[in-house]
């Protein structure tokens, strides 16, 4: 089958609009990709506070009436291009905000700042149901509604609801894909009652759990095809350890839930075209890697010493991504002959305790509390490791930007990270970075031992790993190409 299809891609967030994790760059990626390969692919997303900022909209139907449970609620529709490049070819693809001032217009995403809204339920119950209404109003019938995370996963629901009412959408299939299966859209069961779904849905195998709605359980069953981020998530998701409570729901999609490694926007994170180095560099010559790494000492305060391995971290400060048992480590890991630059930012106890160890190893530790976009590009640049020792990752990028940046990874074998991340063997020839298996201090720290020991005892072994390392590539192209597959099977 070589048809183009017509899909509707329906996100919480998108990259250059809005964003709070690797959802927004997913979002942005594969719709160009799909527009790329010459499919009618249109973008619905939440109108955020934070929007009418930065992008010029404009208003395409000023009023929609959205059935929803008992009620009837209304939206405005507003409308820009999405534009990107694809392989040196400008690429626009459509983008309806779904404008709701009660909803939408509020200080976060999905929270104050400390706090979940209490009706994100309701919030994005609405906006699902949008996505249908949308498709009927615009007289534009998809072949595909492609959703996203628990936020979008009532549309393969509304979409089966009206599949059985009318003839609207009969031969349309659904996609659900899971960026964080730890995030589920839980909410009280009285819920149920303003999103339509009636108490023969709301049972064990379906909406319920444990008395509670789990929007994200109830989407996965209805779906045609669901899938996550990475093919060694999916596995993890099918056992009782790794799926957050959700292992057997999963199993019974058999064949119907896969996984697709997200590709890596090459366009922005390459070291020898990258704008926001102070010298660029490549596999064949690494001596703008050099200059990197001096600048990204000196903006830290460490000393300029290139024969120290530099350790970098960007990342979210949470417990998934393994802080528990990474800060009882680092005392021990700060007293090899290192330095570590860390940039994040995310829960106070964390940030605290790198405030504490900062003041312990001055000499050796970096570290800035927020995000920096340059800076980020600097320590991808600059260090010589890359340290994620993730509680659990479902793809993960940053091991992809240092693959690229000849800065090896140090991961824990999970998720995506176990996809893309190759252990230094024992032949030495095919590693491309260093993995380590359990989520405790001990392992994570004779990780990074390892990795010095390389670094300083075995330095062709350690720029033979440089060179496959930068040599990887894990392109959007190729996923979306399985996505397509995937939305095939989906037709009816």
């Amino acid at each position: 089958m070589t048809e183009q299809l017509r899909i509707i891609f329906a996100a919480s967030e998108v990259e250059g609009f809005s964003k709070s994790g690797g959802l927004a760059d997913a979002a942005r990626a594969l719709p160009l990709h799909l527009k790329w390969l010459g499919h009618d692919v249109r973008i619905v997303t939440p109108f955020y506070r934070s929007i009418p900022e930065n992008h010029k909209t404009k208003t395409v139907i000023p009023s929609l009436g959205i059935p929803l449970g008992s009620e009837e609620s209304w939206c405005a529709i507003r409308y820009q291009e999405m534009e990107g490049t694809v392989e040196g070819k400008t690429i626009r693809v459509p983008v309806y905000f779904v404008e709701h001032e009660h909803y939408f217009f509020r200080r976060g995403y999905y929270d104050d700042g400390l706090h979940e809204y209490p009706d994100n339920a309701t919030r994005f119950g609405f906006f699902s149901k949008v996505v249908l209404q949308l498709s009927r109003t615009l007289e534009w019938t998809p072949d595909v509604f492609h959703s996203n995370d628990w936020h979008t996963a009532l549309v393969p629901f509304y979409l089966r609801e009206a599949q059985q009412e009318t003839a609207d959408f009969k031969k349309c299939g659904s996609v659900l894909t899971i960026h964080n299966a730890g995030y589920q859209g839980n909410a009280p069961g009285t819920f149920r009652n303003s999103l339509g779904i009636s108490p023969e849905n709301f049972v064990e195998e379906l909406f319920e759990d444990h008395g509670q709605l789990n929007l994200l359980k109830g989407g996965i069953h209805f779906a045609d095809q669901v899938n996550t981020v990475s093919p060694g998530y999916a596995e993890e998701l099918k056992t009782p350890l790794g799926s957050h409570g959700l292992h057997e729901v999963y199993r019974r999609k058999g064949q119907d839930f896969s996984g697709i490694l997200n590709g890596c926007d090459y366009d922005n994170w390459n070291p020898e075209s990258d704008s926001h180095l102070p010298a660029r560099f490549s596999a064949a010559d690494l001596t703008g890697k050099k200059q990197c790494k001096k600048e990204l000492q000196k903006i830290f305060d460490l000393p300029e010493l290139p024969e120290v391995p530099v350790i970098g971290m960007v990342s979210r400060l949470t417990r998934q991504k393994g802080f528990v048992y990474l800060l009882p480590a680092l005392p021990q890991i700060l007293r090899l002959k290192v330095q570590l630059v860390v940039l994040g930012s995310g829960e106070l106890w964390i940030a605290n305790s790198f405030d504490q160890l900062k003041q312990e190893f001055s000499n050796k530790l970096g570290w800035q509390n927020g995000y920096d976009n340059n800076l980020a590009h600097l320590i991808e640049a600059g260090s010589d490791l890359f340290l994620m020792p993730s509680l659990y990752e479902p793809c993960g990028l940053s091991q992809m930007y240092s693959l690229c940046y000849g800065t090896l990874p140090i991961v824990r074998s999970v998720g995506g990270l176990k996809d893309t991340v190759i252990q230094n063997g024992e032949n030495q020839e095919e590693g491309n970075g260093f993995i380590f298996d359990e989520p405790d201090s001990d392992a994570v720290s004779d990780a990074v031992g390892l990795a010095v020991s390389i670094f300083y005892n075995h330095p062709q072994n350690f720029r033979k790993m440089i060179d496959r390392a930068m040599k990887q590539r894990f392109t959007w192209k190729t996923a979306t190409e399985k996505y397509v597959t995937l939305y095939r099977k989906t037709l009816k």
